[in-house]
Protein backbone atom coordinates (compact mmCIF):
# COMPACT_ATOMS: atom_id res chain seq x y z
CA UNK A 1 0.00 0.00 0.00
CA UNK A 2 1.35 3.47 -0.88
CA UNK A 3 1.59 5.98 1.93
CA UNK A 4 1.17 9.68 1.47
CA UNK A 5 3.10 12.38 3.26
CA UNK A 6 0.73 12.25 6.22
CA UNK A 7 1.92 8.71 6.96
CA UNK A 8 5.60 9.57 7.10
CA UNK A 9 8.05 10.81 9.68
CA UNK A 10 11.33 12.44 8.78
CA UNK A 11 14.41 11.64 10.82
CA UNK A 12 17.48 13.75 11.32
CA UNK A 13 19.22 12.11 8.38
CA UNK A 14 16.42 13.19 6.07
CA UNK A 15 14.97 9.70 5.63
CA UNK A 16 11.21 9.39 5.30
CA UNK A 17 9.56 6.15 6.30
CA UNK A 18 5.87 5.28 6.53
CA UNK A 19 5.75 5.17 10.31
CA UNK A 20 4.14 7.79 12.41
CA UNK A 21 3.56 11.32 11.18
CA UNK A 22 2.34 12.08 14.69
CA UNK A 23 3.46 15.65 15.03
CA UNK A 24 0.89 17.13 12.67
CA UNK A 25 -1.36 19.76 14.20
CA UNK A 26 -3.88 20.02 11.40
CA UNK A 27 -7.50 19.73 12.52
CA UNK A 28 -10.21 17.83 10.72
CA UNK A 29 -12.35 19.66 8.18
CA UNK A 30 -15.58 21.12 9.62
CA UNK A 31 -18.84 19.50 8.55
CA UNK A 32 -20.38 21.01 5.41
CA UNK A 33 -23.12 23.60 6.00
CA UNK A 34 -26.70 22.70 5.14
CA UNK A 35 -27.58 23.19 1.51
CA UNK A 36 -29.16 26.60 0.71
CA UNK A 37 -31.52 24.93 -1.69
CA UNK A 38 -32.70 22.56 0.99
CA UNK A 39 -33.22 25.46 3.39
CA UNK A 40 -35.22 27.45 0.81
CA UNK A 41 -37.43 24.46 0.05
CA UNK A 42 -38.04 23.98 3.73
CA UNK A 43 -39.09 27.63 4.23
CA UNK A 44 -41.33 27.53 1.16
CA UNK A 45 -43.04 24.26 1.98
CA UNK A 46 -46.70 24.84 3.02
CA UNK A 47 -46.85 21.63 5.10
CA UNK A 48 -45.58 22.25 8.66
CA UNK A 49 -44.95 18.53 9.24
CA UNK A 50 -42.75 18.48 6.11
CA UNK A 51 -40.87 21.54 7.36
CA UNK A 52 -40.37 19.93 10.78
CA UNK A 53 -39.11 16.64 9.42
CA UNK A 54 -36.73 18.39 7.00
CA UNK A 55 -35.40 20.65 9.74
CA UNK A 56 -34.91 17.72 12.13
CA UNK A 57 -33.06 15.72 9.46
CA UNK A 58 -30.63 18.58 8.83
CA UNK A 59 -30.03 19.14 12.54
CA UNK A 60 -29.48 15.47 13.30
CA UNK A 61 -26.90 15.14 10.52
CA UNK A 62 -24.92 18.10 11.82
CA UNK A 63 -25.33 17.04 15.42
CA UNK A 64 -24.20 13.53 14.61
CA UNK A 65 -20.90 14.80 13.16
CA UNK A 66 -20.41 17.11 16.12
CA UNK A 67 -21.14 14.29 18.52
CA UNK A 68 -18.62 12.00 16.82
CA UNK A 69 -15.96 14.69 16.95
CA UNK A 70 -16.72 15.36 20.59
CA UNK A 71 -16.58 11.65 21.42
CA UNK A 72 -13.24 11.25 19.66
CA UNK A 73 -11.80 14.19 21.56
CA UNK A 74 -13.29 13.06 24.88
CA UNK A 75 -11.96 9.49 24.84
CA UNK A 76 -9.63 8.96 27.82
CA UNK A 77 -5.95 8.54 27.06
CA UNK A 78 -5.97 5.07 28.59
CA UNK A 79 -8.64 3.89 26.14
CA UNK A 80 -6.71 5.35 23.22
CA UNK A 81 -3.59 3.51 24.36
CA UNK A 82 -5.52 0.25 24.52
CA UNK A 83 -7.04 0.88 21.10
CA UNK A 84 -3.68 1.72 19.52
CA UNK A 85 -2.11 -1.37 21.07
CA UNK A 86 -4.86 -3.60 19.70
CA UNK A 87 -4.55 -2.07 16.22
CA UNK A 88 -0.78 -2.67 16.31
CA UNK A 89 -1.17 -6.28 17.47
CA UNK A 90 -3.78 -7.05 14.81
CA UNK A 91 -1.59 -5.60 12.06
CA UNK A 92 1.45 -7.45 13.39
CA UNK A 93 -0.38 -10.78 13.52
CA UNK A 94 -1.78 -10.40 10.01
CA UNK A 95 1.09 -8.83 8.12
CA UNK A 96 4.16 -8.92 10.37
CA UNK A 97 5.70 -6.57 12.92
CA UNK A 98 6.73 -3.99 10.35
CA UNK A 99 3.04 -3.43 9.55
CA UNK A 100 2.22 -2.27 13.09
CA UNK A 101 3.67 1.25 12.75
CA UNK A 102 1.76 2.28 9.56
CA UNK A 103 -1.46 0.91 11.09
CA UNK A 104 -1.03 3.00 14.23
CA UNK A 105 -0.07 6.04 12.12
CA UNK A 106 -3.38 5.85 10.26
CA UNK A 107 -5.21 5.64 13.59
CA UNK A 108 -3.62 8.89 14.75
CA UNK A 109 -5.08 10.79 11.78
CA UNK A 110 -8.61 10.63 13.24
CA UNK A 111 -8.36 14.00 15.03
CA UNK A 112 -5.93 16.38 16.68
CA UNK A 113 -6.59 14.92 20.12
CA UNK A 114 -5.59 11.47 18.98
CA UNK A 115 -2.46 12.88 17.39
CA UNK A 116 -1.65 14.49 20.72
CA UNK A 117 -1.94 11.12 22.46
CA UNK A 118 0.60 9.73 20.00
CA UNK A 119 3.31 11.74 21.79
CA UNK A 120 2.74 10.04 25.13
CA UNK A 121 5.64 7.85 26.21
CA UNK A 122 3.49 5.26 28.06
CA UNK A 123 1.83 4.43 24.73
CA UNK A 124 5.19 3.75 23.09
CA UNK A 125 6.36 1.76 26.08
CA UNK A 126 3.31 -0.48 25.69
CA UNK A 127 3.80 -0.82 21.92
CA UNK A 128 7.53 -1.53 22.25
CA UNK A 129 6.85 -4.25 24.79
CA UNK A 130 4.04 -5.85 22.76
CA UNK A 131 5.60 -5.68 19.28
CA UNK A 132 9.36 -5.86 19.92
CA UNK A 133 9.30 -7.51 23.37
CA UNK A 134 11.63 -4.90 24.81
CA UNK A 135 11.10 -4.35 28.53
CA UNK A 136 13.79 -1.78 29.29
CA UNK A 137 14.73 1.56 27.79
CA UNK A 138 18.05 2.14 25.99
CA UNK A 139 17.33 5.29 23.98
CA UNK A 140 16.04 8.62 25.36
CA UNK A 141 12.31 7.94 24.90
CA UNK A 142 10.11 4.92 24.26
CA UNK A 143 9.01 6.44 20.95
CA UNK A 144 12.65 6.50 19.83
CA UNK A 145 13.05 2.95 21.15
CA UNK A 146 10.14 1.75 19.04
CA UNK A 147 11.40 3.47 15.89
CA UNK A 148 14.90 2.06 16.42
CA UNK A 149 13.72 -1.56 16.56
CA UNK A 150 11.33 -1.03 13.64
CA UNK A 151 14.15 0.21 11.44
CA UNK A 152 16.56 -2.48 12.66
CA UNK A 153 14.06 -5.22 11.78
CA UNK A 154 13.63 -3.65 8.34
CA UNK A 155 17.40 -3.81 7.84
CA UNK A 156 17.26 -7.59 8.19
CA UNK A 157 14.75 -7.76 5.34
CA UNK A 158 16.84 -5.41 3.20
CA UNK A 159 20.13 -7.16 3.97
CA UNK A 160 21.78 -3.96 5.20
CA UNK A 161 24.24 -4.76 8.01
CA UNK A 162 27.62 -3.34 8.86
CA UNK A 163 30.46 -5.87 9.15
CA UNK A 164 32.90 -6.05 12.06
CA UNK A 165 35.66 -8.39 13.24
CA UNK A 166 36.28 -8.75 17.00
CA UNK A 167 40.04 -9.02 17.54
CA UNK A 168 42.02 -10.90 20.16
CA UNK A 169 45.66 -11.94 20.33
CA UNK A 170 45.94 -15.47 18.85
CA UNK A 171 49.67 -15.56 19.57
CA UNK A 172 48.99 -16.02 23.29
CA UNK A 173 46.63 -18.97 23.68
CA UNK A 174 45.78 -19.50 27.34
CA UNK A 175 46.99 -22.49 29.36
CA UNK A 176 50.20 -22.46 27.33
CA UNK A 177 48.65 -24.46 24.50
CA UNK A 178 50.19 -23.67 21.16
CA UNK A 179 47.95 -25.86 19.02
CA UNK A 180 46.01 -23.71 16.55
CA UNK A 181 42.98 -25.95 17.02
CA UNK A 182 42.62 -24.66 20.60
CA UNK A 183 41.79 -21.24 19.12
CA UNK A 184 38.75 -22.55 17.25
CA UNK A 185 35.57 -20.85 18.41
CA UNK A 186 33.10 -23.68 19.02
CA UNK A 187 30.05 -21.76 20.28
CA UNK A 188 28.69 -18.20 20.51
CA UNK A 189 26.22 -16.23 22.62
CA UNK A 190 24.82 -12.69 22.34
CA UNK A 191 23.30 -10.21 24.76
CA UNK A 192 22.41 -6.55 24.21
CA UNK A 193 25.90 -5.58 25.34
CA UNK A 194 28.28 -8.45 24.70
CA UNK A 195 29.36 -11.24 22.39
CA UNK A 196 30.71 -14.34 24.15
CA UNK A 197 32.91 -16.80 22.24
CA UNK A 198 33.68 -20.26 23.62
CA UNK A 199 36.90 -21.91 22.41
CA UNK A 200 38.19 -25.44 22.12
CA UNK A 201 40.64 -24.95 25.02
CA UNK A 202 37.87 -24.18 27.53
CA UNK A 203 38.33 -20.41 27.35
CA UNK A 204 35.52 -17.89 26.89
CA UNK A 205 36.32 -14.44 25.49
CA UNK A 206 33.92 -11.54 25.95
CA UNK A 207 33.61 -8.62 23.50
CA UNK A 208 31.72 -5.34 23.71
CA UNK A 209 29.32 -5.23 20.75
CA UNK A 210 29.47 -1.43 20.51
CA UNK A 211 33.24 -0.91 20.60
CA UNK A 212 34.33 -4.47 19.63
CA UNK A 213 36.80 -4.25 22.50
CA UNK A 214 38.00 -7.53 24.01
CA UNK A 215 36.87 -6.86 27.58
CA UNK A 216 37.43 -10.17 29.40
CA UNK A 217 38.94 -13.63 29.10
CA UNK A 218 37.56 -16.38 31.31
CA UNK A 219 40.03 -19.25 31.66
CA UNK A 220 39.21 -22.60 33.22
CA UNK A 221 41.46 -25.06 35.03
CA UNK A 222 42.84 -27.97 33.08
CA UNK A 223 41.06 -30.71 35.00
CA UNK A 224 41.28 -34.38 33.97
CA UNK A 225 41.89 -34.77 30.25
CA UNK A 226 39.89 -37.41 28.41
CA UNK A 227 41.02 -36.21 24.99
CA UNK A 228 42.40 -33.11 23.25
CA UNK A 229 38.93 -31.53 23.08
CA UNK A 230 37.53 -32.58 26.44
CA UNK A 231 37.80 -28.97 27.69
CA UNK A 232 36.06 -27.53 24.61
CA UNK A 233 33.21 -25.16 25.50
CA UNK A 234 29.90 -26.83 24.63
CA UNK A 235 27.43 -24.07 25.50
CA UNK A 236 27.08 -20.52 26.87
CA UNK A 237 24.21 -18.77 28.67
CA UNK A 238 24.74 -15.01 28.56
CA UNK A 239 22.80 -12.20 30.24
CA UNK A 240 23.70 -8.55 30.77
CA UNK A 241 25.26 -9.43 34.13
CA UNK A 242 26.16 -13.14 34.22
CA UNK A 243 28.00 -15.64 32.04
CA UNK A 244 27.44 -19.37 32.51
CA UNK A 245 29.24 -21.93 30.35
CA UNK A 246 29.97 -25.64 30.21
CA UNK A 247 32.68 -27.90 28.77
CA UNK A 248 32.47 -31.29 27.06
CA UNK A 249 33.86 -32.96 30.20
CA UNK A 250 30.79 -31.75 32.16
CA UNK A 251 32.32 -28.92 34.18
CA UNK A 252 30.04 -25.85 34.52
CA UNK A 253 31.30 -22.36 35.39
CA UNK A 254 29.72 -19.03 36.35
CA UNK A 255 31.31 -15.56 36.04
CA UNK A 256 30.28 -11.92 36.24
CA UNK A 257 30.50 -10.00 32.97
CA UNK A 258 30.98 -6.73 34.85
CA UNK A 259 34.32 -7.72 36.40
CA UNK A 260 37.06 -7.97 33.79
CA UNK A 261 39.13 -11.16 33.72
CA UNK A 262 37.76 -12.45 37.04
CA UNK A 263 38.36 -16.22 37.26
CA UNK A 264 35.10 -18.11 36.71
CA UNK A 265 33.69 -20.12 39.58
CA UNK A 266 33.25 -23.84 38.98
CA UNK A 267 29.77 -24.76 40.23
CA UNK A 268 29.40 -28.27 38.78
CA UNK A 269 32.18 -30.85 38.55
CA UNK A 270 31.89 -33.05 35.49
CA UNK A 271 31.90 -36.83 35.64
CA UNK A 272 32.48 -38.15 32.13
CA UNK A 273 32.71 -41.77 33.25
CA UNK A 274 29.27 -41.81 34.90
CA UNK A 275 27.43 -39.15 32.89
CA UNK A 276 28.92 -39.24 29.42
CA UNK A 277 29.95 -36.26 27.29
CA UNK A 278 28.15 -32.92 27.75
CA UNK A 279 27.64 -32.29 24.03
CA UNK A 280 25.32 -29.26 24.39
CA UNK A 281 24.43 -26.81 27.16
CA UNK A 282 21.63 -24.19 27.16
CA UNK A 283 19.25 -22.43 29.51
CA UNK A 284 18.12 -19.14 31.00
CA UNK A 285 18.02 -17.42 34.39
CA UNK A 286 15.71 -20.14 35.76
CA UNK A 287 17.05 -23.39 34.28
CA UNK A 288 20.21 -25.03 32.97
CA UNK A 289 19.86 -27.99 30.61
CA UNK A 290 22.67 -30.30 29.55
CA UNK A 291 22.43 -32.76 26.66
CA UNK A 292 24.71 -35.77 27.18
CA UNK A 293 25.83 -38.63 24.96
CA UNK A 294 27.82 -41.73 25.85
CA UNK A 295 25.64 -43.59 28.37
CA UNK A 296 22.09 -44.92 27.82
CA UNK A 297 19.16 -43.37 29.67
CA UNK A 298 21.01 -40.20 30.72
CA UNK A 299 20.48 -37.84 27.79
CA UNK A 300 19.30 -34.85 29.85
CA UNK A 301 20.41 -33.29 33.08
CA UNK A 302 18.45 -30.30 34.41
CA UNK A 303 19.53 -27.86 37.11
CA UNK A 304 17.67 -25.25 39.10
CA UNK A 305 19.86 -22.31 38.05
CA UNK A 306 19.43 -19.94 41.04
CA UNK A 307 20.33 -22.73 43.48
CA UNK A 308 22.68 -24.60 41.11
CA UNK A 309 20.96 -27.85 42.13
CA UNK A 310 20.51 -30.89 39.88
CA UNK A 311 16.77 -31.66 39.71
CA UNK A 312 16.37 -34.24 36.92
CA UNK A 313 18.35 -36.89 35.02
CA UNK A 314 17.00 -39.09 32.23
CA UNK A 315 16.01 -39.39 28.60
CA UNK A 316 16.96 -41.63 25.68
CA UNK A 317 17.37 -39.10 22.85
CA UNK A 318 21.11 -39.66 22.40
CA UNK A 319 21.23 -43.40 23.11
CA UNK A 320 21.94 -44.24 19.42
CA UNK A 321 24.72 -41.61 19.39
CA UNK A 322 26.83 -43.17 22.16
CA UNK A 323 29.93 -43.83 20.06
CA UNK A 324 29.85 -40.42 18.34
CA UNK A 325 29.52 -38.76 21.73
CA UNK A 326 32.82 -40.24 22.89
CA UNK A 327 34.46 -39.26 19.59
CA UNK A 328 33.75 -35.59 20.37
CA UNK A 329 36.44 -35.75 23.06
CA UNK A 330 39.16 -36.66 20.57
CA UNK A 331 38.03 -35.40 17.14
CA UNK A 332 36.42 -32.37 15.52
CA UNK A 333 33.26 -34.16 14.42
CA UNK A 334 29.80 -32.90 13.52
CA UNK A 335 27.64 -32.10 16.54
CA UNK A 336 25.85 -35.13 17.98
CA UNK A 337 22.84 -33.19 19.20
CA UNK A 338 21.56 -29.76 20.14
CA UNK A 339 19.28 -28.44 22.90
CA UNK A 340 17.46 -25.14 23.34
CA UNK A 341 15.23 -23.68 26.06
CA UNK A 342 12.16 -21.67 24.98
CA UNK A 343 9.45 -19.66 26.70
CA UNK A 344 7.64 -20.56 28.85
CA UNK A 345 10.06 -23.19 30.21
CA UNK A 346 10.08 -25.73 27.37
CA UNK A 347 13.00 -27.77 26.07
CA UNK A 348 13.51 -28.64 22.40
CA UNK A 349 16.36 -30.98 21.47
CA UNK A 350 17.33 -33.03 18.45
CA UNK A 351 19.81 -35.46 16.99
CA UNK A 352 20.09 -36.26 13.30
CA UNK A 353 17.20 -38.72 13.57
CA UNK A 354 14.88 -37.51 16.37
CA UNK A 355 13.43 -34.33 17.83
CA UNK A 356 11.81 -34.14 21.27
CA UNK A 357 10.01 -31.45 23.24
CA UNK A 358 9.06 -31.42 26.93
CA UNK A 359 8.22 -29.03 29.77
CA UNK A 360 10.89 -28.28 32.34
CA UNK A 361 8.25 -28.60 35.03
CA UNK A 362 7.55 -32.19 34.00
CA UNK A 363 10.60 -33.51 32.11
CA UNK A 364 9.58 -37.15 32.43
CA UNK A 365 6.60 -36.58 30.11
CA UNK A 366 7.73 -36.01 26.53
CA UNK A 367 5.21 -33.81 24.71
CA UNK A 368 6.54 -34.55 21.23
CA UNK A 369 8.92 -37.17 19.90
CA UNK A 370 9.17 -37.03 16.12
CA UNK A 371 11.49 -38.42 13.49
CA UNK A 372 12.47 -37.40 9.99
CA UNK A 373 12.75 -39.62 6.95
CA UNK A 374 15.64 -37.59 5.57
CA UNK A 375 17.08 -36.58 8.95
CA UNK A 376 17.51 -33.30 10.83
CA UNK A 377 20.42 -30.91 10.42
CA UNK A 378 21.54 -30.72 14.05
CA UNK A 379 23.30 -27.38 13.64
CA UNK A 380 20.08 -25.79 12.34
CA UNK A 381 18.09 -26.13 15.58
CA UNK A 382 17.63 -22.81 17.35
CA UNK A 383 15.01 -21.07 19.46
CA UNK A 384 13.94 -17.54 20.31
CA UNK A 385 11.23 -16.69 22.83
CA UNK A 386 8.48 -19.32 22.34
CA UNK A 387 9.42 -20.52 18.82
CA UNK A 388 12.07 -22.81 17.40
CA UNK A 389 13.40 -23.63 13.92
CA UNK A 390 14.88 -26.83 12.52
CA UNK A 391 15.87 -27.77 8.96
CA UNK A 392 15.66 -31.27 7.53
CA UNK A 393 18.18 -32.69 5.09
CA UNK A 394 15.70 -32.39 2.23
CA UNK A 395 15.96 -28.61 2.62
CA UNK A 396 12.63 -27.94 4.37
CA UNK A 397 12.87 -25.61 7.34
CA UNK A 398 10.01 -25.40 9.84
CA UNK A 399 9.28 -22.88 12.58
CA UNK A 400 7.00 -24.10 15.39
CA UNK A 401 5.68 -22.90 18.72
CA UNK A 402 7.25 -25.14 21.34
CA UNK A 403 4.30 -25.28 23.75
CA UNK A 404 1.73 -26.45 21.15
CA UNK A 405 3.93 -27.60 18.24
CA UNK A 406 1.83 -25.32 16.03
CA UNK A 407 3.54 -24.64 12.71
CA UNK A 408 4.22 -20.93 12.38
CA UNK A 409 6.16 -20.85 9.12
CA UNK A 410 7.92 -23.02 6.56
CA UNK A 411 10.61 -22.34 3.99
CA UNK A 412 12.81 -24.39 1.71
CA UNK A 413 16.50 -24.32 0.89
CA UNK A 414 18.00 -25.83 -2.21
CA UNK A 415 19.53 -29.25 -1.43
CA UNK A 416 23.16 -28.12 -2.00
CA UNK A 417 22.72 -25.40 0.64
CA UNK A 418 22.09 -27.98 3.36
CA UNK A 419 25.70 -29.14 3.46
CA UNK A 420 27.58 -27.42 6.25
CA UNK A 421 24.40 -25.58 7.23
CA UNK A 422 24.12 -23.28 10.23
CA UNK A 423 20.84 -21.63 11.23
CA UNK A 424 19.57 -19.24 13.89
CA UNK A 425 16.35 -17.37 14.62
CA UNK A 426 15.20 -14.03 16.02
CA UNK A 427 11.75 -12.47 16.40
CA UNK A 428 10.90 -12.20 12.70
CA UNK A 429 13.61 -13.92 10.69
CA UNK A 430 15.55 -17.13 10.25
CA UNK A 431 19.14 -16.78 9.07
CA UNK A 432 20.96 -19.64 7.34
CA UNK A 433 24.60 -19.92 6.36
CA UNK A 434 25.73 -22.59 3.91
CA UNK A 435 29.28 -23.85 3.85
CA UNK A 436 28.85 -24.68 0.16
CA UNK A 437 27.43 -21.43 -1.20
CA UNK A 438 29.17 -19.30 1.46
CA UNK A 439 26.11 -17.07 1.60
CA UNK A 440 24.08 -15.83 4.54
CA UNK A 441 20.38 -15.97 3.68
CA UNK A 442 17.55 -14.17 5.45
CA UNK A 443 14.02 -15.62 5.58
CA UNK A 444 10.95 -13.75 6.81
CA UNK A 445 8.99 -16.19 9.00
CA UNK A 446 6.06 -14.00 10.09
CA UNK A 447 3.73 -15.66 7.60
CA UNK A 448 2.84 -19.33 7.23
CA UNK A 449 4.76 -19.47 3.98
CA UNK A 450 8.25 -18.19 4.72
CA UNK A 451 9.58 -15.52 2.35
CA UNK A 452 13.18 -15.34 1.13
CA UNK A 453 14.41 -11.78 1.71
CA UNK A 454 18.05 -11.55 0.63
CA UNK A 455 21.44 -13.26 0.43
CA UNK A 456 24.66 -11.75 1.74
CA UNK A 457 28.24 -12.68 0.97
CA UNK A 458 29.71 -12.16 4.42
CA UNK A 459 33.30 -13.16 3.68
CA UNK A 460 35.47 -13.91 0.65
CA UNK A 461 36.59 -17.53 0.32
CA UNK A 462 35.06 -18.45 3.66
CA UNK A 463 35.54 -22.01 4.96
CA UNK A 464 32.77 -23.98 6.65
CA UNK A 465 31.28 -22.33 9.70
CA UNK A 466 31.59 -23.54 13.26
CA UNK A 467 28.80 -21.65 15.00
CA UNK A 468 26.25 -18.90 14.42
CA UNK A 469 23.98 -16.91 16.72
CA UNK A 470 21.53 -14.03 16.28
CA UNK A 471 19.39 -11.66 18.27
CA UNK A 472 17.19 -8.74 17.18
CA UNK A 473 20.20 -6.63 16.19
CA UNK A 474 23.32 -8.75 15.64
CA UNK A 475 24.44 -11.92 13.90
CA UNK A 476 27.78 -13.54 14.80
CA UNK A 477 29.54 -16.31 12.86
CA UNK A 478 32.73 -18.25 13.61
CA UNK A 479 34.68 -20.32 11.09
CA UNK A 480 37.12 -23.22 11.16
CA UNK A 481 40.12 -20.91 10.69
CA UNK A 482 39.70 -19.01 14.04
CA UNK A 483 37.99 -16.08 12.25
CA UNK A 484 34.94 -14.48 13.94
CA UNK A 485 32.61 -11.93 12.35
CA UNK A 486 29.89 -9.74 13.82
CA UNK A 487 27.13 -8.30 11.62
CA UNK A 488 25.27 -5.28 13.01
CA UNK A 489 21.81 -4.56 11.55
CA UNK A 490 21.19 -1.67 13.96
CA UNK A 491 20.71 1.93 12.83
Amino acid sequence: MDHGPDDQVQFENGENIPILHIASTSSPSPPPPPSNAAASDANAAPDSSFRRSTREFGESSTARQQRLRAMNEALPEVLLEILAAQVAIDASNRHGRLAAAPAVARLFQVCSTWRGVSHLDPLWQRLTRLIWRRAYLIRDTWREEYIYWHRTARNFALGAPSFHVPHFDPSMPPNGAGDRQTLLCRCLALSDRHLACGFADGTVRLFDVETLAHVSTFRTNHGPRFGPFSRSVSGIILSNSTLTFARLDGDIFVASVNVANEPPQQVVAGDVVNNGVLVEFAGNSRWWVGLYAGLPGRAFQIWDAPNQQLVSVGGTLTDPETVMGWHMLTELVEPVGRVRVTEPDYVVACTSSRLVCFSLWNPEEVIRDVGSVTGFVVSSLDARHDAFVVVERNGYGTVRRASTFERLSRFRLRPPWVRGLLACINLGYVLTYSGVSRMLRVWNIEQLAGVFCCALEVRDNAPEGNAMVANERHVAISWNDTFIQLLDFGV
